[in-house]
């Protein structure tokens, strides 16, 4: 029996520029995308609520004011015309094979506060194995409620999920089993390894390195903000080690 890897993605800024929404989707509901997120972030303090809730909500007004169709079939298209970092529309099946050639079993995963329908218009969305991201539940042409919700911190959840083999995100039981020395585990925590962005993955940096995982930050080395961000991360222990934002094979 091959030995099994589960590789963990954040999107945003790992694997394209930026936060998804900003290329196209946001541009096309007419607004600013600096007043879209100071929108967001405003509503969120008056109302207490999560800011990724509230970007959810937001947007789909936005959307709805702008005469879009609010459909699974819409995000996908946007998802289609993202434009991410060199290399990544292969690197997944390309991971996969090499992984093969060392009799390795490689899954990966994608865990982000972004779209899961705009992830799912991705060329290479076939080659994951789940994807863990923001999702609505669709109602007569608008976003009638959150399907799933996923904020910095309850990224956690979603590793002890794929580290049990507790998938649906409706599966309560499974990810608060407790797992005796023996027992089945899907992928053990030292078989991991997270690729984030920045300090909204800190949380999911810390549970793996706590279990003998790994982290990676990815940076944009054009970028002076992101670079001091990636040595900062480093050099305050949150992650094991810094890679350029560029997949392609070498």
């Amino acid at each position: 029996m091959n030995k099994k890897i589960a590789l963990c993605y954040d999107f945003d800024g790992t694997l394209c520029a930026g936060y998804m929404q900003n290329q196209k989707l946001i541009p096309d509901c007419k607004i600013d995308i600096g007043k879209f997120w100071s929108e967001v972030i405003d509503y969120s303090h008056k109302n207490k609520v999560d800011p990724t809730l509230s970007y959810m909500l937001i947007l789909e007004n936005k959307m709805y004011e702008a005469n879009l169709e609010i459909s699974r079939e819409k995000f996908i298209n946007y998802g289609k015309e993202l434009k991410l970092f060199p290399g990544v529309n292969d690197w997944f099946k390309r991971i996969k094979k090499f992984g093969k050639e060392k009799n390795v079993d490689v899954e990966h995963y994608i865990i982000s506060s972004g779209l899961t329908n705009m992830i799912e218009g991705c060329s290479f969305f076939n080659e994951l194995n789940r994807v863990y991201a923001c999702e609505y539940i669709f109602k007569n042409g608008r976003g009638l409620w959150p399907k799933l919700s996923v904020n910095y911190s309850n990224k956690v959840q979603f590793l002890y999920r794929i580290h049990k083999g507790a998938f649906e995100v409706n599966d309560q039981e499974g990810v608060n089993e407790k797992k005796y020395f023996g027992d089945h585990i899907h992928v053990p925590f030292e078989n991991m390894i997270f690729f984030g962005d920045g300090e909204t993955d800190v949380p999911t940096f810390n549970v793996l390195n706590k279990n003998n995982g790994k982290s990676i930050c990815v940076y944009d080395d054009k970028n002076q903000k992101s670079t001091d961000i990636a040595k900062k991360l480093f050099s305050d222990g949150r992650v094991h080690h810094l890679v350029k934002n560029d997949y392609q094979e070498k």
